[in-house]
């Protein structure tokens, strides 16, 4: 293969193309969106797309699916439903079902976020939210009709631990219960998950501990699968900073619940929320999940309920700079740096926050309030057409720049390229095609040919810093998307060689094979199968060899088959039929027979006569023949010859054991045996079999005083 390089003229092109689109700080540039993102995988979402807007047709709704998004995801506040025990606000409910409706209706998933108590249901007075009074027929109406409030207020109750929550989830007294079993009984049909709270660990949100939150959660599951089986329940999402081993703390309490391991320890998927640096959608979320692996509570696919960066410098935002902050460009990279690194990290769902900038006191959003778009919006298609559905992923890093490949996507392989270095750098990537197509964050798009079996990129710099640090960069530099792909873009075929129907050797060699229709087959799995009936099972996994030995059972048919993955990473499905199968048969038949035994004293295997002057008389002997497992393969003789005839195994190790019986001295032969196949009659004839003397060596025995 020819190497590969970007030519110079294109590349100082692209880069000239991203620096024009950087704008100032304070500049307002019209963003233009690229065409609606119809092909995905679903797996990308964004919270309160919902938000209220002046038109009767919701249009953020529309524009968070053109963006790519497939889920949303925002409260179901408990003090706006429930005014107090049993009395429900019916405004509030048909607002809702006009929300759910108009998301239902665009074939948007629903993350639902129960929470926040109301006075009425409080254990406590805690610093929390504030319920505002909501008229749901104002123009101000949003849902939910809540006051985020930067500075709690004391007389809210909102983040108290509810009355009742230690009865059983169905007492009529456990008002959480009920709210919860109410809320998704009336929206099942459409609201298919239901996180419990969240960022429990934040006083801000929960006010009681973290055993109250795990019974908080105990009770929401138990409700939730009882008003809506195949409904899914989210763990409360992570502010993780707030306190990193808080979850730690709840899982331990799940782990001791006797009704856990029986209920998925009450949550089927872990929710996370993590901002602003870019590195730590990998590293969080692996620590996360090895904390979920040290507290044994089973395999819970996580999801990043919130991730994302507030602008500043905006027109509609902060005009100065300050910690965890970024520009728009900046955000826009964080886009798909962060997204990359969650592919990587495999986290299931990845929820953008937020679609607007609504009533935040920092602004996050993909769309200003007023409907024009930010950087980061064009940003999440890319990410949302380019970077979906995978056969694997892999991040390499190669400090301090980083690259997350998507292998087998429908586009082919796809690497995400980044530098997390204020200086700007040079990166050489191994060629797989001979051209490929280069996307920048704006989605601009080129062909590019390679040069020596490489690409060579420059990376931009990182700008993002913290003022308090400013040798803290929280997000790389614009990231370059490389796809390589086939023509057409299609999995090898693979296949394994044909097979003996009868195999009498223990073991014997399986070969496979697979072809390409241009990047060449890279990788091969191997399954095999006992009986027609078994489950298969990997024999070889990700392996680059075409052969290698297996070892079967006696009277075990075993049934083999391939698939393989090529240089792009397309992998072929696996066929439904097995491709070949062999029947082990490692039965042989053992004729046996020693005309006499002997003491053989010299132990030179000769029967040297005469025995009144050698000492090698004939003997008496105790004969037994063993398997492998020590166990008896015929009844043991007692007599001065032996004849017998047996089945054995190949691939077994056998042994002959003959002992003198009534003899002043030991005399013991044994003689280890195998065979190599079955299907076969062996013989094995002695006329004398001599038995040497058995050794033994004493050690002298010390007495120590107690």
């Amino acid at each position: 293969m020819r190497r590969i390089s970007i030519y110079l003229l294109f590349l100082l092109g692209l880069i000239s193309l991203m620096t024009a689109a950087r704008t100032a700080v304070a500049d307002w540039v019209a963003v233009t969106p690229l065409p609606p993102v119809e092909e995905t995988d679903g797996r990308a979402g964004a919270c309160y797309s919902y938000y209220y807007d002046p038109s009767p047709d919701r249009p953020f709704i529309q524009m968070a699916l053109d963006a790519g998004s497939r889920w949303d995801r925002f409260d179901f506040i408990w003090p706006n439903f429930e005014t107090s025990n049993n009395t429900w606000n019916t405004d509030i409910l048909d607002s809702y079902d006009a929300v759910v409706s108009s998301l239902a209706a665009k074939n948007m998933n629903i993350v639902g976020i129960l929470l926040w108590t109301p006075d009425w249901a409080a254990t406590k007075r805690g610093e929390g939210l504030g319920v505002s009074s909501v008229d749901p027929h104002s123009s101000g109406w949003h849902t939910p009709g809540f006051h985020r409030s930067l500075t709690p207020m004391a007389a809210s109750a909102s983040s108290s631990p509810p009355q009742g929550l230690y009865l059983a989830w169905s007492d009529s007294n456990n008002h959480w219960g009920d709210f919860v079993y109410d809320i998704v009984t009336r929206y099942k049909d459409d609201v298919k998950y239901w996180e419990m709270w969240n960022e429990p660990e934040w006083p801000y949100f929960w006010t009681g501990s973290s055993g109250d939150y795990a019974r908080l959660l105990k009770v929401g599951y138990r409700a939730t699968k009882s008003a809506c089986p195949d409904c899914t329940v989210l763990f409360g999402g992570l502010h993780y900073w707030a306190n990193t081993d808080y979850y730690r703390w709840v899982l331990s309490a799940l782990n001791d619940d006797p009704a856990a391991s029986q209920n998925n320890y009450f949550f089927d998927v872990m929710s996370v929320h993590l901002y602003s640096r870019s590195s730590s959608i990998y590293d969080e979320v692996n620590n996360i999940r090895n904390g979920m692996e040290a507290y044994n509570v089973g395999d819970h696919p996580i999801w990043l309920t919130e991730t994302g960066v507030p602008v500043w410098g905006d027109p509609q935002a902060h005009k100065s700079k300050y910690d965890y902050a970024a520009t728009q460009d900046e955000a826009a990279a964080y886009v798909i740096q962060s997204y990359a690194n969650s592919w990587a990290s495999d986290v299931e769902r990845y929820f953008f926050f937020r679609t607007n900038d609504a009533d935040m006191g920092e602004y996050f959003g993909l769309i200003r309030n007023d409907h024009s778009l930010r950087p980061a919006y064009v940003a999440y298609q890319v990410a949302t057409t380019y970077l979906i559905s995978p056969t694997f992923t892999t991040r390499a890093l190669a400090a301090p720049h980083r690259r997350v490949t998507l292998w087998g996507a429908p586009y082919g392989k796809v690497s995400v390229l980044w530098n997390e270095s204020p200086a700007t750098g040079v990166y050489t990537l191994p060629a797989t095609i001979e051209t490929a197509t280069l996307v920048d964050r704006l989605g601009v798009t080129a062909t590019i040919t390679a040069t020596e079996e490489a690409y060579t990129f420059t990376l931009p710099s990182a700008t993002a810093n913290l003022v308090s640090n400013p040798n803290d960069y929280i997000i790389g530099g614009d990231p370059l998307i490389l796809i390589e792909s086939e023509t057409p873009n299609e999995p090898p075929t693979s296949t394994v060689y044909s097979l003996p129907t009868i195999t009498y050797s223990p073991t014997l060699t399986i070969t496979w094979e697979g072809r390409d229709n241009e990047s060449g087959v890279w990788l091969y799995d191997v399954q095999e199968r006992d009986g027609s009936g078994g489950v298969w099972s990997d024999w070889q996994r990700s392996t680059t060899v075409t052969s290698s030995k297996f070892t079967g059972q006696h009277e075990h048919t075993y049934y083999f088959r391939s698939r393989g993955t090529d240089h792009i990473g397309n992998r072929a499905s696996w066929p439904e039929l097995s491709q070949v199968s062999t029947t082990f048969d490692l039965s042989s038949t053992l004729h046996f027979s020693a005309g006499a035994f002997f003491a053989d004293v010299n132990s030179d295997g000769e029967w040297n006569k005469p025995i009144t002057e050698t000492g090698e008389i004939t003997l008496q002997v105790s004969l037994r023949f063993l398997d492998s497992s020590g166990y008896d393969v015929i009844s043991p003789t007692v007599g001065s010859f032996a004849e017998f005839t047996t089945t054995i195994y190949a691939g077994q190790t056998y042994r002959l054991r003959a002992a003198s019986f009534d003899c002043v001295t030991d005399y013991v032969r044994i003689m280890p045996l195998t065979w190599p196949l079955g299907g076969e009659v062996y013989t094995m004839t002695h006329p004398t079999l001599g038995l040497p003397p058995m050794s033994f060596s004493y050690l002298p025995l010390v007495l120590r005083d107690g």
